[in-house]
Parts: C-alpha cells; sequence; structure tokens
C-alpha cells in the first residue's frame, strides 16, 4: 500500500507467520474431524456444519495473510481484510505491548505479542498478533513517541496530577498506585525499593516485603515513558537519603 499522507514507508511489517501456521493447523485438524463425522453419519446438518466450520477457519486464515503494518517518520499505517488506516505519532496517546509464551502439554510453541495504539481521538488498533515482529515495530515506536509522550506525563506530574498508565497511576504526592480486579494498591515513594520492567511484565519491589507487585506488560499503557518517569523521580528520592537498594533493577 503506497501511503503519501505519511510518506514513504520505512519498514514493512507482514503477517505473523507462527500464528497463521497455529491455525492453519488448528483449523484444518478440527474441519477433517467434522469432514469424517459428516460422512460417516451422511447427513445434511454434519455437511452444513462442516461447509460452515470451513468457511469459518479460511476467513481467519485470509484476514491473518491480509494483514500489514507500514512504519513512517510521522506516524504508522495499517491495512487488514475489514480495511486500512493510519495515525501519525502526533496524536498517539497510549501504547500497550506485552508477551505471553503459549504451551500445549507442556510443548513451548513460542513467545507471542499483543500491540495495540490508541490515539488522542479514541482511534484504536491491535496488531501485536497478526503483525509478525511485534516487539520490533513496539521498540521502533517508542523511539518515535519517547520524547513527546515523555514531556507530556512530566508536565503532569509537575503539576500535581495523576499520571494514568492504565493499571498503574503515579501521583506526586501519593506516590504510585496499582490498579487491580479487587482493590488499588498504594505503594509510597519512600518504600519502594526498585524495580524492573520487560516484555512480560512490571514489578515494583517495597521495602521489607517479601513479593514484589507485579503488572502484566500489556495492561500497562506507554511502559517506556512510565520507567523514565520512575527513573527520574527515585534518583531524587534515593538521593535524600540512604538508597534502600544498591539500584533499580533494569531487564
Amino acid at each position: 500500500m503506497q501511503n503519501y499522507t505519511l510518506g514513504p514507508p520505512l519498514q514493512t511489517y507482514g503477517p505473523n507467520i507462527k500464528v497463521t501456521v497455529i491455525l492453519c493447523v488448528v483449523g484444518l485438524l478440527l474441519c477433517l474431524l467434522i469432514l469424517a463425522v459428516a460422512v460417516e453419519v451422511k447427513d445434511l446438518t454434519a455437511w452444513t456444519i462442516f461447509y460452515l466450520a470451513a468457511a469459518l477457519f479460511g476467513g481467519v486464515v485470509l484476514r491473518q495473510l491480509s494483514s500489514r503494518a507500514w512504519l513512517h517518520e510521522t506516524g504508522i499505517s495499517w491495512r487488514g481484510i475489514s480495511g486500512q488506516g493510519e495515525m501519525r505519532w502526533r496524536d498517539l496517546e497510549r501504547m500497550y505491548f506485552g508477551s505471553y509464551e503459549i504451551h500445549a502439554h507442556y510443548i513451548p510453541l513460542g513467545t507471542f505479542h499483543r500491540l495495540r495504539l490508541v490515539s488522542a481521538r479514541g482511534q484504536k488498533v491491535s496488531l501485536g498478533e497478526r503483525i509478525g515482529g511485534a516487539d520490533d515495530l513496539a521498540r521502533e515506536i517508542a523511539k518515535f513517541t519517547w520524547k513527546l509522550l515523555l514531556e507530556k506525563a512530566m508536565r503532569s506530574f509537575e503539576n500535581s496530577q495523576d499520571v494514568d498508565f492504565g493499571k498503574i497511576i503515579v501521583s506526586r504526592k501519593e506516590g504510585v498506585r496499582v490498579r487491580t480486579w479487587y482493590d488499588d494498591k498504594r505503594i509510597a515513594w519512600q518504600e519502594i525499593e526498585s524495580y524492573e520492567h520487560n516484555d512480560a511484565y512490571f514489578k515494583i519491589h517495597r521495602i521489607k516485603k517479601r513479593f514484589a507487585v507485579s503488572v502484566s506488560s500489556e495492561k500497562i499503557a506507554n511502559a517506556y515513558v512510565l520507567h523514565a518517569l520512575l527513573d527520574g523521580v527515585m534518583h531524587q528520592v534515593w538521593q535524600r537519603g540512604p538508597s534502600p537498594a544498591e539500584g533499580r533493577k533494569v531487564s
């Protein structure tokens, strides 16, 4: 797809081959099973179910194969079976990215990624499981948007406004608040011993607490901005007194 609005693409991302193969294998096995039943019972209903299942899995695979994304200097564009769209970096409000592993009867099928973008205008697009190289795409998006989103977060923080990162809220006065399904867990700045972040989770270790507070990375908006904001705040907190730890954990 040529996109003259955002300029020439810097990089192209095609469909996720691993997900496509899994969909084809699962769909083929299920359709063969239904076909065997239809041949055995020689019933119109069974044949109808077979045709519907074949059409359904065919549509799912076609949707997967048609997925594309293009990285541009000024934004990102994408195309799928249902249409196409684009989002400029200046309009990007939130990026949710995380990884997870899938096992089938203790057999590892690999690591998969989820990537979701939300603009300031409410536009949403999910690309992770459809696009191959979603982890690389997420890193590139972070490079283009890091400065702008960090400046926005710092302005809100300095004005004593809560900075919303999805499941994690940062407050200049109160510290960090982690949203859970049953309650909010509040962590004062002085209680933070260290923190670490990777594609799977964001963990905050507390002083004299055995277990860390852990949040799935895919539930955090702009985790790379959150990490940078904590870097600046905790550097000042630890400088005001003896550091409760040798330093933060970074991964």
